[in-house]
């Protein structure tokens, strides 16, 4: 009988993970990564007890690397180590941790986050946590959460919008509310769409879309041929989330725009469907794609074949999947293009999706 490629995952001693996680002489076994999975309290506990000793620069891959394996394995579980990452010495560690915990289950963090807006340091951090928190909002429209709690999150981040923090902040503070039925949210989205700034216009227009409410659509259609890409990229996403028949043609000629407005642009066209879309999609194959945008068209069509079979994939309230995660954040203006020495969050994005219920 032929000996197993690998040993099970549980039979790596956990101290030969401890130790690999010190030594920043050697590369790190990717393998050793899944041992965290799962992870069992006495595990956790030495875990906890060498984190601050193992190299920051490691810590913060490690996180990184964790949330990107739970993208692509919804089996995989690391959130207990992304909680010790929220109260890093390093803001980059914590930003990473803050921005993967965010799909788990994690009402009991809401005051953690709240006091983050206080006390954090880090405009990253602090605008990190703003986004995270419109998960909170979400649940608490679905009466997931206590009302109460859900009016302290929106009081915190209406102040925010009204404050002289940093716009990267009032941004994401901005596209959290987007979830909100407050009244008074309307009037700021309404107020940054009509700002001189390209950055207030896309996060007016991310959170029209987010909203689901109709009573933008026409003011999102008008952003579709902004000279701004961060902005015609967002008008798209939304012209997608408030599936906006009227607006195929125009997404259809945003095919041969930036790689990043097309991406986002297949994506809308399989939401939103109709007889255009689908061959549209099709000829890109014809084209120069990598292999990325291939396994986005090809389940941007599989989402139209269902359309055409009579099944409303909108209420089913249908996330990107991880593929379409993956490349469109590359592309994501919205959203941070980060990288490991600069982490700015002006166009950070979460993904909403996992958490929608």
């Amino acid at each position: 009988m032929e000996e197993p490629l690998f040993s099970p995952l549980e039979d790596i001693p956990f101290d030969e993970v401890l130790t690999a996680l010190l030594d920043e002489d050697q590369i790190l076994d990717p393998l050793l990564l899944y041992r965290l999975s799962d992870i069992n309290p006495e595990n956790l506990s030495q875990l906890a007890g060498i984190w601050e000793n193992v190299n920051v620069e490691r810590r913060r891959a490690l996180i990184d690397d964790l949330e990107q394996l739970t993208d692509t394995n919804s089996l995989l579980t690391f959130e207990p180590i992304f909680r010790i990452g929220l109260k890093d010495l390093d803001d980059q560690v914590r930003f990473f941790a803050i921005r993967a915990i965010e799909i788990f289950d994690t009402d009991d963090l809401i005051p953690f986050f709240l006091s983050i807006l206080e006390e954090e340091d880090s405009v990253d951090v602090r605008a990190v946590t703003a986004s995270v928190l419109g998960k909170y909002i979400y649940r608490g429209e679905l009466d997931k959460i206590n009302a109460e709690i859900k009016d302290q999150i929106e009081d915190k981040l209406l102040q925010i919008l009204v404050s002289d923090q940093p716009s990267q902040i009032q941004h994401r503070a901005l596209e959290a509310l987007s979830y909100s039925s407050r009244p008074e949210v309307s009037k700021h989205i309404l107020e940054a769409y009509d700002n001189a700034s390209e950055d207030w216009i896309a996060s007016a227009v991310f959170a029209m879309g987010r909203s689901f409410d109709h009573q933008y659509s026409e003011k999102v259609f008008d952003k579709l041929q902004h000279t701004s890409p961060k902005v015609r990229l967002e008008a798209v996403r939304a012209c997608g989330e408030l599936i906006l028949e009227d607006a195929v043609p125009v997404i259809l000629d945003l095919l041969d725009d930036l790689p990043e407005i097309r991406g986002v642009s297949i994506w809308a066209l399989s939401q939103i469907g109709g007889e255009d879309a689908g061959p549209a999609i099709h000829q890109l194959l014809d084209g120069e794609v990598s292999d990325d945008e291939v396994e986005l068209i090809q389940q941007a069509l599989e989402r139209l074949d269902f359309l055409e079979e009579g099944v409303n994939l909108s209420m089913f309230d249908m996330p990107f999947s991880d593929q379409e995660k993956y490349i469109l954040d590359d592309y994501d203006y919205t959203q941070d293009d980060y990288d490991q020495d600069d982490f700015e969050l002006d166009n950070f994005e979460l993904d909403d999706d996992h958490w929608l219920e």
